[in-house]
């Protein structure tokens, strides 16, 4: 059984940077040229049985490799692998001796194989010991070949030799806290099929269904790594330049820290205080952004109603959360060290099961429920954190609904849509009483961008004043909903 995680460069102008880092050390190590050819029948027959099959040069040698159908989730990769010595790049299913592998491909004998894609690229690797495991690493550099097209390859590979998969999880941990890598869920096979549009079959989402009677650790624990893989399965292809990016994923990080705070009492030794914490880190690193983001999309949707050119205070506000650019921090890598870390976490200390999941979650429901005490919006501090606590308690019922399959949810979820979505406008307005008087008043700028800035300034506070009225009357309406735990 293979069992690798794919690191991908997320700035391959860094390669060499990445080679000579300590827990790599490969920038000395003697390259070995790659050159694979995958093989299948021309109607996709062995992709469509789940197997990949190829024939590659490995320096002076010649392997042909056949896996099967596995797991790709959050960079891991877990697979039946087989290896043969063979002579030429020749295709012949018959060299595997081995008889399980032997039943999976007689029916494939005669099939006529034709090359599908091809990889060429330079290896270097080296086993290190870590933790209490040995494993691989393999830096590699080249592109893959399809269709008459490009793709190109600058990855580490880390594949477990012997030992656990939390410390192979650690060590990817350790390389993204501290380098530009993020886990990779596509093979080089999937990459080359999807420059021909051949996508492999996709892999179905392990069930996230709960059971009332089932413990509060296994369940909870289920959850924390199906939402942190989640994350993690597309994390090297966000986008962060992109405002809505950068906030559909601190909504997926919110709702994880919501769920990973509700998980402490299954968690009695407090193991994972220090991925709560690095979160944490990660999402306030990227919240002054987000909320001058806000400010700016509030600007863009009310200029065009008043005839004015969005364009210069836009910029303006950007430039407020824009430092010099430095290719060695990148908050996808950093953000993947911590979901990395919660899963290796999980898997040597698991949640314990003292109670079930229902008793569990009705019982710090109510605890949540009763703690919730309204805030002046006045008071920014207090408010901040009511505001908090509802998205903890919105995030947390979302995760638990189908524990009350027959209880009316929708009154309590209705409120608390409504409170959240007017406490973001009154927060909105904090955020720009504290940005843009210094726009305004700076002699520096022009006296249309200190214009504009007063407008948005002024049309914010405006919305605060009927937001405050409209979360007051929700406020009383949330605390008559009915609660499904009851």
């Amino acid at each position: 059984m293979e069992r690798e995680i794919k690191l991908e460069v997320l700035h391959p102008e860094l390669w060499q940077e990445v080679l000579a880092h300590p827990l790599v050390q490969a920038e000395t190590l003697a390259e070995r040229e790659m050159h694979a050819i995958y093989f299948d029948g021309r109607d996709g027959a062995l992709r469509a049985a789940g197997i990949a099959y190829r024939v590659r040069r490995e320096g002076e040698d010649w392997v042909a490799t056949v896996k099967l159908a596995g797991s790709a989730l959050g960079g891991l990769h877990q697979r039946p692998e087989w290896n043969v010595p063979v002579y030429n790049n020749l295709p012949d299913l018959r060299v595997f001796s081995d008889p399980e592998l032997q039943a999976r491909l007689t029916p494939f004998f005669g099939l006529d194989l034709v090359p599908t894609i091809e990889t060429a690229f330079q290896r270097r690797e080296r086993e290190i010991s870590y933790q209490d495991s040995r494993i691989l690493l393999a830096a590699d550099w080249g592109e893959i070949r399809a269709g008459g097209q490009l793709r190109a390859i600058h990855e580490i590979e880390l594949e477990l030799v012997e030992g656990e998969v939390a410390d192979l999880l650690q060590l990817a941990s350790a390389l993204c806290a501290s380098l530009p890598l993020c886990p990779n869920d596509a093979s080089k096979l999937a990459r080359g099929l999807a420059l021909v549009q051949k996508m492999p079959v996709v892999q179905a989402p392990e069930s996230t269904e709960l059971r009332g009677r089932e413990g509060a650790g296994t369940a909870l624990g289920r959850l924390l790594l199906l939402r942190a893989q989640g994350i993690l399965s597309d994390l090297a292809q966000r986008q962060l330049n992109d405002s809505r990016a950068l906030h559909e994923l601190r909504k997926e990080v919110r709702a994880l820290r919501a769920l990973l705070r509700f998980s402490k009492g299954a968690d009695p030794e407090d193991r994972l205080r220090g991925v709560r914490n690095g979160l944490a880190v990660w999402f306030h690193e990227q919240s002054l952004r987000r909320d001058l983001d806000s400010l700016a999309e509030h600007w863009l949707g009310l200029a065009p109603k008043l005839g004015m050119d969005p364009v210069a205070l836009q910029q303006a506000l950007t430039g407020l959360h824009s430092p010099a650019r430095d290719l060695r921090v990148d908050a996808r890598a950093r953000l993947a060290a911590e979901l990395l870390a919660l899963w290796a976490q999980l898997l040597r200390y698991p949640l314990q099961d003292e109670e079930t999941l229902r008793e569990y979650s009705e019982e710090r429901l109510r605890r949540m429920d009763e703690h919730l005490a309204f805030s002046d919006p006045d008071q920014v501090a207090d408010f901040h954190r009511l505001r908090i606590a509802l998205k903890h308690l919105r995030y947390t019922l979302h995760f638990l609904e189908s524990l009350w399959p027959s209880k009316d949810r929708k009154a309590l979820q209705k409120q608390l849509a409504v409170l959240l979505d007017a406490a973001g406008v009154i927060r909105d307005a904090q955020i720009a009483q504290q940005q843009l008087p210094h726009l305004i008043s700076t002699g520096s700028i022009s006296k249309e961008l200190a214009f504009s800035a007063g407008v948005l300034l002024g049309y914010l506070e405006g919305r605060r004043e009927r937001e405050i009225r409209r979360f007051r009357k929700h406020w009383e309406r949330l605390r008559e909903a009915e609660r499904p735990w009851d």
